[in-house]
């Protein structure tokens, strides 16, 4: 009995320690990620100035067949573009397995975005995901992205 209070505090512990999100949402894939999807969210800040952490959160699932994933994340307020990026992820070790959380067949991968990113008071942010994969030797970006089941973006308040 005293074992399974120490494991049950121990799981409050950890999970107390992991930071709440402030935003968090997923689009779920059907099939897989078309090359001419882009995954929209939109955060309204109704707080006050916040500094914040932002994460990519993407779950894959054994049919992902690449080490690495390229996305372009595009951040605007109600009037400008804030940011831009495209950005190249491991997915994957040299083995080609998949790294991450794992859930019984699917990985969920939080990925870093931006640092001390500030979110203004009482603005609205939409963020734009879209995958930018090609092929080894090939110009033509991958039509189909197959394995990947959830595409998510997160802010967490920065420390």
């Amino acid at each position: 009995m005293m074992r399974e209070v120490l494991i049950c505090l121990m799981f409050i512990c950890i999970l107390s320690c992991e930071p709440n999100p402030i935003f968090i949402k997923y689009n779920s894939i059907k099939g897989a990620w078309q090359k001419d999807s882009i995954q929209n969210f939109l955060f309204q800040n109704e707080d006050k100035l916040i500094h914040t952490n932002s994460y990519l959160i993407l779950r894959l699932n054994e049919k992902y067949r690449y080490n690495n994933i390229f996305v372009i994340i595009t951040v605007s307020n109600s009037s400008e573009t804030i940011s831009r990026d495209t950005i190249e992820y491991e997915v994957a070790d040299n083995f080609g397995k998949l790294i991450g959380s794992k859930m019984i067949n699917i990985n969920e991968l939080n990925l870093l975005h931006k640092i001390d990113f500030q979110l203004m008071s009482k603005e609205n942010y939409f963020i734009n995901i879209e995958h930018a994969m090609r092929n080894v030797n090939e110009t033509i970006g991958v039509e189909k992205l197959e394995g990947v089941l959830d595409v998510g973006y997160k802010f967490e308040k920065d420390k």
